[in-house]
This record gives structure tokens, C-alpha cells and sequence, in this order.
């Protein structure tokens, strides 16, 4: 149906209704217009409407486009997220609840207080009423973490204790579950909380008793839903329950916008909606289908389309004719990361200037956040284009950080204090110099507590603030930001200097006050731990960035939903990533609550696949006149990968390749940089050379850089600075010292080199499994674990992204496989295992020595510690024999477990010998050599002495072009 037949349609509002369209189609216009023409048409009062939508981001944008309609303002018509009509029924209802009443409906938790509370519960849990494979875990956190969000799922599918049983008599590894499901509602209802999965299933639940009718469902004569695609099962189930009295109900979606799934959303729901939501005479639902696409053109959206591979949803609306006007889909491939996000930046910057298109009409999209955005989040703060940061939150706002800093000094103790207090000196709040924070720790490190030297430089409100601790541990949080606030003297003047963090601190302050509404028991201590332990954010109504700013989109795939832009780039678009198609089933695999969901693994494969395939498709459908695909492909920091295999289904015949470099600039560096390769290449007329020349030398209004700011190289700077009062080391970084001490400030202290790719990620995979499976075999009583155990974890945690994907990740996977083939194969351990990662620590001359132990097992008269080394070259037996680190982890074992260590070694299980993995033992006889040799680096570190010290492992030094020791690095100093 096209628009100009939408009128009687329009006017046509009784009975169930879906209105089925492609992208930009106009769902969400149809359903605008055919509110404004019942609340005009006198068909029902404002109030009687009822429009519901997905989040927040969507109610909102109905609002303001009703409001428009109707050219006033539209504060009488309800427009809700299902999560707030969920609780307005919750609320009105509260009185057939336990515990609850409307004076005092249940208030919900957020997931971080849902996951605490399940990890609570399960610490508390009998082991023998679960299965034997978790009951090592039932202490864990990512455990709670994964129940808790198996929890919401089964509320979500309606599965009550009942239920859940019933399907548990088939599955061994669900056992437990229904018991604790009944166990986690009841404590729900002692404590009259609830959460987002139980507040839709108990919102059913109340619907269907008897009176319900009368008092809610009545009231909505008709009720419109945006994104019906989206809905789980028990959404659906309420909109079923709200609306059976009369069946006016329209709803808008589209099949090949689902991408929900993880959250709950039930694709076929959109297929069952005409017999679902069928008329009270038992007629089926009506189809109303949109043909039109007001906004996707035809190169964008055939594109789009060639992405699904044609795939045939059911429910779907078919082909849809496009928009009018021209528009380009583009892909690109680059050999490095950092040229992938350089290039892209200056693109939308060449946009911007060129086009004179806002940034906020533009965005770009990726599928996971970790990857690139950092990268590209600098390549555009270099040309000052407004962005959002990163998972950039309120509580990593710096006004935030001063507050959870002030938090850290009052409530903690130990270095995370120490820096918190170090931090808030230097900062805006206090301002000191370096040199002044430096006597003051010199004063802490004698002896003196933080409280008496703040006294005593002159910051009395700072020292009370640190000295007392209970406005952050033992007060609602709202209550212990405005004693901060009304205590600093400093903080006001703050604000009023600065309008961003006067917005910031006004939007936390808002933030916290609804806390303490929902659950005045928090504390901002809590707050702080919720916010590190989870990607937690509770999102504040007043806005802390400018509302006026032309600001990039930066953010993921998913949240460009129901978003619309002119140009879209869809970058890092690598196989491994996007699609993501990583075998990560959960533990107590979750997926197999719903009744659409594969249980075939190849299957539910594909389910994947397509799902990924429709993510593109609503990517790409967010643009009105361009996309851009990037990708690199090529050897970089995290490894090497290949294109998306969506890049191919966009352009069959294309030859991938990097875009053309040869064009004008836009910008003044860019000219500067143009004028700079005309005015050095030798194939360039001679005349153009010299004009290039005299404009970079002339004072210009753009004003291009002198010469000898652009060649030039910055003085020689100080060495000292790097280290702080209270000294913490590792025996690696003892090591890396004595290696050499230039190489170690420049990669340890100045992070020169964070030491990311594919040999640490590979160590840190093989780890991460021996952790797993050495902890369980202990647990178990078993001498060690087994191979079986070690290669399935190895599959479910590979993430094929981290090496690059494709071949590569696949060698990656077999050399890791490889590693634990020989371990448990050829077994060097002399006796069971008692712990393993054991983190030690040692004191020492005023200096604190922390590491971990891979593992420590029993041996012949004592303990033997043991370190993991997934290198295929063993270190020689000399080096073995005076190791620094296993010197330390055999004197801070013996510290912690109070019994003798009488073995250190490293093994090496990616090297077989003749007889068996490759080990290499510590001479216990040298342990007072090793104390003398960390004294000795703890001596260099605290004076900050930093000699080059070249030798053999010069040739794979990451820093040597910077090194004064060698040529090259010492034209990096002198001119």
C-alpha cells in the first residue's frame, strides 16, 4: 500500500491490525497519523490511547512526532516502554501481591543489584541439590552473573518454577534451577523487590485475574505498538491480556528487523500475530503492508537486501519500492587499524566541509565496541569532531571520577586509596603541583595518616572527608554526594567554571536521588562496585552532554536501531567479528528456553548467521544516501583477518582494495600535507614545486606550520616522573629491569608498548582454560584435569575476532589445542594440585611485591609452584636456575601456605621433548641471590635511573628507535 491509499485505512482503527513495512516505510508514521486521527476524530479520549514502543529512545521520538500531528502538546496520551506499562500495572495492582500494597508497590532492580542478589542466594545454596559440574561454582560471580541472566530469560518466556521443573526432568544440567527460581521470587517478595523479567510476568499474571478487566484493561480502547518485532513472549502475552476485551490494537514491525534475540525476542511473533491477537468473534488479525520506503534509496536498499541471500521470513512484507534519489554503498579494505580509523575520519571530516552535512547526520557503526572505536575515538579528537566517547557513561564522566575517587580515599585501603587520593591532588579539585604531591607522599610514606598531612597542608574539609568514611559506606547514596558537595569548598567554583561538569554533576545528583527512591539501602560505595564490576549505568533524565552540539554517532550495530542518518559507516567489518559467529554457548545454554530457537547446533549455526545478516540489513537501511563498509585484512596488533563475507555478498565482482588517496584537500593539514608531496616530488613540474613551496612559507589565513614545526623533534625531556611514592612491583617487571632499564620505563611506565597481540592473547587463553579446568579437577579430587574438559572450554572461549579470524584464527586455535595436547598427554606434575592462580604477595624493604602462581601442588616433602609458558623456546637452565620470578613465587608460596616449597619450574607444553613437555627448574639454593636481585631493581625503580642496556635482546626491543643507545634512536634527542 502506498501513501496516498493510507487514508481510509488510516481511519479504519477498530479491531487487531498489523502493519507490516520495510525499512523507512513509514511504520512508525502510520501509526502517528492513525493516533492523531483518533484522538481528532473524537474516537476516544487522549487518555484512552495508549502508545507503547521498545525503549526509551523510540516512545520518545512517537511523542514529539504525535505532538507535531496534532500541533499541541501530547503530555494526556500514555507513551510507554513495555517495562513502564509493565510497572503502571504492577503498580495498580499491587494490593494482590505479598508484601505489597499501592502505598508500597514492589520497586525494581537494576541487573547489578539483580546479579548481587543471585550471587548472594547461591553462596548460601546446598551443593548437593545441584549438578556436580557447578557446584564448584556456585561462589562464582560470573556464574551468578549467567543464572541471574537465566533468571530474566525464563520470565521472559513465561517459564514459571512449575514449568521449569518440567522441562529439567529432561536436562541433567538444569537440576537445581526451579528450586532456586522459587527460592530467588520468594526472597524477591520478602524484600518487595522485583526485576525487568519478573515485573512482565507478573504484569501477565495480574491480568489474568479475575477483576483485572475492570480496573485496567478497560481503560486503553486502543492501543498502538511500535517494533512489534522485538517483543519476547511475554510481551506479547501482555498485549494479549490488555486488549482481549476489544482487539483495538494496531501493531507495526518488520520480520527482517529483528535482531533481538539475545534479549529475549521471539522472531515468529510478528508470523502469529493474526491468530494470536485474532478478533473476541474469533476473525483473524488484518495485514496492512507499506510498499514505500520514504527514506532508503534504491542502491542502498538492493544492496541490503543482497545481504539477507535472499532469505524468506515469515510474516514479512515483501519487496519495497524505494525512495527517489541517488546514493552509494562503498567498501574498502586497509592494512592497519589505525589507517582504517584515519581514514574514516577524515571522510565524515571531508563530509562535513565539502557537503556541508552535520556530523549528527552521520555515524558510525560497528559490531563490537573493543576493537576499533578507541582507535578512531583519537583519530577524530585530533580533528576536534564532537563524538560519542567509547561506552562512554555518566560514571566515567571526570566529575564523576572525582566524587568515586573521594569514595576510594574514604572507604578503601591500600594502592587503589593511595592513587584515588593522588589522583584528586592533582586534579581540578585541589590542583596541587607534582613536585608539592610528591612531599606530601614522602610525609605518608614516614608513616603519617592521609587525614593529619591534608590537615596539615591546608585542605582541613579533604582531610575530614577522608577521614571519615561513612557518608560513603553508610548512607543513601543521594545523602553522601551532597555531603560531599556541601563539605568541599572547592567543588562549587568547580562547577560554576566549567559548564560541563556543572551538567555532569546536576545529571549524578538526579541519578542518585532516584536511587535512593528505588532503595535507600545503597550506598555510594555500592554504586562505585556496581559500576566497575558490571558495564553498568543507570541513565540520568538530565543530559550531561551539550544538547546543542553537532555530535558524531559512535556506537554499535544494535543501538542504531530506529535511528535514521545520511551517511552510515559500517566499519571493522572482518569475519570473526561481523559477522560474529563465535561458539559461545552459555553455560546452562539459556537460548534452549525459547520454542523458536534451534537445538541443533548446526541449525541454531544458521539461526546466528541470519540473524547477523539482518543486523546488516538494518545497518545499512539506517542511511539516506550513503554507506560505507571498511575492514582491515591484513597483519596489524590483534592479528590478521579477512574481509566479512558480507563484503562479497555487496559486491560479487568488486575488487576489494583500499579507497583512492588522490584527492583535494579539505582541511589545512591536509593541504598542508598536499603542498608537502608536491613541493618533494621530483616528477612534479618545477614550477608547482616552488609554488607549493612559497605557500608553505608564506602567512597565509589558513596559516600552514613553519617548516621547523613540522620536521622538527621536541627537546630532550627529564627522566624522573614516572614512578610514584608508594612503590608496587612484580617480578616480571624485577626481570624486565634488569634486562634492561630504558626498555622497561618506556614499555612499563610510559606503556610505550601495552604488549596486545596474538602470542599475549594466546597466553592468556591457554591460562584462562588451565585456571578453569585445573580448579574444577581440584575441586573435584582429581590429580589434574582432563584433555576433554580443556579442548571443549578451549572452543567456547576462543574468539576467532582476537586472532584475526579466518585462517588465521583457525592456526591460532590448533597451535592453543596443540599446547593442551601435550600438557595433558605428557603430565610433568609430580602430584596432585592444590590450588591454582594464587595471588602472593611479599613485603619487602618498604616495597610490595604481588604476583600470581599459575599453580601450586604437593611435592616430595613440600609444595612445588609451578608457571605456565606457552612460548615454544624454553629458557636456558642457567636463566631457569636464577629466575627472578620463580625465586619470588617460591619465597611468597612458602609465606602463604606455611609449608616448605621444594620445587619451582616452568613448563613448557608447547615444546615436546623426548621425554615429555619441556620443564626448566629453579635452584632453590640461589633464593637469597634472588632477594639481593630484587632489592637491587626496587633500588633502580624508586631512583628512577633508566641506563640503556644493550645486548642480545636488543633485535625484538619495541622501543629500539628511540633508544639513545643505538643510532637511530638518538636522532629521536638530538638535533
Amino acid at each position: 500500500m502506498d501513501p496516498p491509499d493510507w487514508k481510509p485505512v488510516l481511519a479504519d482503527v477498530d479491531g487487531p491490525q498489523l502493519v507490516v513495512a520495510g525499512p523507512g516505510a513509514g511504520k512508525t508514521e502510520f501509526l502517528v497519523r492513525r493516533a492523531a486521527h483518533i484522538v481528532e476524530s473524537g474516537a476516544a479520549e487522549p487518555d484512552e490511547l495508549l502508545l507503547v514502543s521498545f525503549s526509551r529512545r523510540t516512545v520518545a521520538d512517537l511523542r514529539t512526532r504525535l505532538s507535531h500531528r496534532l500541533d499541541r502538546t501530547t503530555s494526556g496520551i500514555p507513551a510507554l516502554t513495555f517495562h513502564s506499562l509493565a510497572m503502571r500495572i504492577v503498580e495498580a495492582r499491587a494490593d494482590r501481591l505479598p508484601g505489597a500494597s499501592p502505598a508500597r508497590p514492589p520497586t525494581l532492580l537494576t541487573g547489578p543489584e539483580q546479579v548481587a542478589l543471585v550471587g548472594d542466594l547461591l553462596a548460601t545454596e546446598q551443593p548437593d541439590r545441584w549438578p556436580l559440574a557447578f557446584r564448584g561454582l556456585l561462589g562464582s560471580p560470573a556464574f551468578a552473573d549467567e543464572v541471574a541472566d537465566f533468571l530474566l530469560r525464563c520470565r521472559e518466556h513465561l517459564v514459571d518454577p512449575d514449568e521449569l521443573e518440567r522441562r529439567a526432568a529432561a536436562r541433567d544440567d538444569w537440576d537445581g534451577l526451579a528450586a532456586f527460581l522459587e527460592r530467588y521470587e520468594a526472597e524477591l517478595r520478602t524484600r518487595n523487590r522485583i526485576d525487568y523479567g519478573t515485573l512482565q510476568s507478573t504484569a501477565v499474571m495480574l491480568l489474568d485475574e479475575p477483576g483485572a478487566a475492570g480496573s485496567v484493561t478497560d481503560r486503553f480502547r486502543y492501543v498502538l505498538v511500535d517494533e512489534f518485532q522485538d517483543t519476547t513472549v511475554a510481551q506479547a502475552a501482555l498485549l494479549d491480556r490488555l486488549t482481549a476485551g476489544h482487539r483495538n490494537l494496531t501493531a507495526a514491525g518488520d520480520p527482517y528487523q529483528s535482531i533481538f534475540s539475545f534479549r529475549g525476542a521471539a522472531l515468529d511473533n510478528v508470523a502469529r500475530f493474526p491468530h494470536q491477537f485474532a478478533a473476541p468473534d474469533g476473525t483473524p488479525g488484518r495485514r496492512i503492508v507499506l510498499t514505500t520506503s520514504f527514506r532508503v534509496p534504491a542502491a542502498i536498499l538492493d544492496a541490503a537486501v543482497r545481504v539477507t541471500a535472499g532469505g524468506d521470513l515469515p510474516g514479512a512484507a515483501g519487496p519495497v519500492v524505494p525512495a527517489p534519489g541517488s546514493a552509494a554503498v562503498e567498501t574498502y579494505r586497509f592494512d592497519q587499524q589505525s589507517h582504517e580509523a584515519e581514514w574514516i575520519a577524515g571522510e565524515l571530516e571531508r563530509i562535513h566541509r565539502r557537503d556541508r552535512i552535520p556530523y549528527a547526520r552521520m555515524a558510525v557503526l560497528v559490531r563490537s565496541k573493543r576493537r576499533l572505536l578507541p582507535e578512531l575515538s583519537r583519530a577524530l579528537d585530533r580533528r576536534r569532531i564532537a563524538h560519542d566517547q567509547p561506552d562512554r557513561r555518566l560514571v566515567d564522566h571526570p566529575a564523576a571520577r572525582i566524587l568515586f575517587d573521594l569514595v576510594r580515599a574514604a572507604s578503601l585501603a591500600g594502592p587503589e586509596a593511595e592513587r584515588a587520593i593522588r589522583r584528586l591532588l592533582l586534579g581540578p579539585l585541589v590542583g596541587l603541583a607534582l613536585g608539592s604531591v610528591r612531599d606530601l607522599e614522602r610525609a605518608r610514606a614516614a608513616g603519617a595518616a592521609w587525614a593529619e598531612i591534608l590537615e596539615s597542608a591546608g585542605h582541613p574539609e579533604l582531610a575530614a572527608i577522608v577521614a571519615d568514611g561513612g557518608w560513603a559506606t553508610g548512607r543513601p547514596a543521594a545523602d553522601g554526594f551532597w555531603h560531599v558537595w556541601s563539605t568541599l569548598p572547592e567543588i562549587v567554583p568547580a562547577a560554576r567554571r566549567d559548564a560541563d561538569m556543572r551538567r555532569a554533576w546536576a545529571s549524578l545528583s538526579q541519578v542518585l536521588g532516584r536511587l535512593r527512591e528505588r532503595d535507600p539501602s545503597t550506598t555510594l560505595a555500592d554504586y562505585l562496585r556496581w559500576s566497575e564490576e558490571d558495564d553498568f549505568e543507570a541513565t540520568p533524565l538530565l543530559e550531561f552532554r551539550a544538547p546543542d552540539e553537532d555530535r558524531l554517532t559512535l556506537t554499535s550495530l544494535h543501538q542504531a536501531k530506529g535511528r535514521e542518518f545520511d551517511v552510515v559507516v559500517i566499519a571493522d567489518a572482518v569475519d570473526g567479528v561481523f559477522p560474529d559467529l563465535r561458539r559461545r554457548e552459555t553455560l546452562l545454554q539459556v537460548r534452549q528456553l525459547g520454542s523458536d530457537r534451534p537445538a541443533d547446533p548446526a541449525a541454531w549455526a544458521s539461526f546466528r548467521l541470519q540473524e547477523e545478516m539482518r543486523l546488516a540489513y538494518t545497518a545499512m537501511c539506517r542511511a539516506r544516501s550513503r554507506v560505507v563498509w571498511t575492514c582491515t585484512s591484513t597483519a596489524n596488533e590483534t592479528g590478521a583477518g579477512t574481509p566479512s563475507r558480507f563484503l562479497s555478498m555487496l559486491d560479487p565482482d568488486g575488487d576489494l582494495g583500499a579507497p583512492a588517496v588522490d584527492r583535494e584537500p579539505v582541511t589545512p593539514r591536509e593541504a598542508e600535507a598536499w603542498l608537502l608531496a608536491i613541493a618533494r616530488d621530483p616528477g612534479e613540474p618545477v614550477a608547482r614545486r616552488l609554488a607549493a613551496i612559497a605557500v608553505l612559507g608564506s602567512d597565509e589565513p589558513w596559516r600552514p606550520r613553519p617548516p621547523w614545526a613540522v620536521a622538527g623533534v621536541l627537546p630532550r625531556g627529564a627522566d624522573d616522573g614516572l614512578v610514584p611514592g608508594i612503590l608496587e612491583l612484580s617480578p616480571s617487571q624485577a626481570e624486565a629491569y634488569a634486562t634492561c632499564p630504558r626498555r622497561y620505563a618506556l614499555e612499563r611506565r610510559l606503556l610505550v608498548d601495552d604488549g596486545a597481540g596474538p602470542h599475549a592473547a594466546l597466553g592468556s587463553l591457554v591460562h584462562e582454560v588451565l585456571e578453569t579446568v585445573e580448579g574444577e579437577a581440584i575441586a573435584a579430587g582429581r590429580d589434574h584435569g582432563r584433555l576433554e574438559d580443556a579442548l571443549a572450554l578451549l572452543d567456547e572461549r576462543f574468539e576467532p575476532g582476537t586472532f584475526g579470524g579466518g585462517a588465521w584464527a583457525a592456526a591460532w586455535h590448533e597451535r592453543a589445542a596443540g599446547i593442551l595436547t601435550n600438557l595433558y598427554e605428557h603430565w610433568p606434575g609430580s602430584g596432585p594440585g592444590l590450588t591454582v592462580e594464587l595471588p602472593v604477595e611479599l613485603e619487602r624493604n618498604g616495597v610490595r611485591w604481588r604476583g600470581r602462581v599459575d599453580r601450586i601442588e604437593e611435592a616430595d616433602g613440600g609444595v612445588g609452584v609451578v608457571d605456565y609458558k606457552t612460548s615454544r623456546s624454553p629458557a636456558t637452565l642457567a636463566d631457569a636456575a636464577g629466575s627472578l620470578q620463580l625465586g619470588f613465587y617460591a619465597l611468597a608460596a612458602a609465606n602463604h601456605t606455611g609449608r616448605p616449597v621444594t620445587a619451582a619450574s616452568f613448563w613448557y607444553p608447547a615444546k615436546l621433548l623426548k621425554s615429555g613437555v619441556a620443564t626448566r627448574e629453579f635452584d632453590l639454593d640461589r633464593l637469597d641471590d634472588v632477594l639481593a636481585s630484587l632489592d637491587a631493581a626496587a633500588a633502580g625503580i624508586a631512583a628512577e635511573r633508566w641506563p640503556a642496556t644493550p645486548s642480545a635482546a636488543c633485535d625484538r626491543c619495541s622501543v629500539k628507535l628511540v633508544c639513545p643507545a643505538w643510532p637511530a634512536g638518538r636522532e629521536a634527542y638530538d638535533r
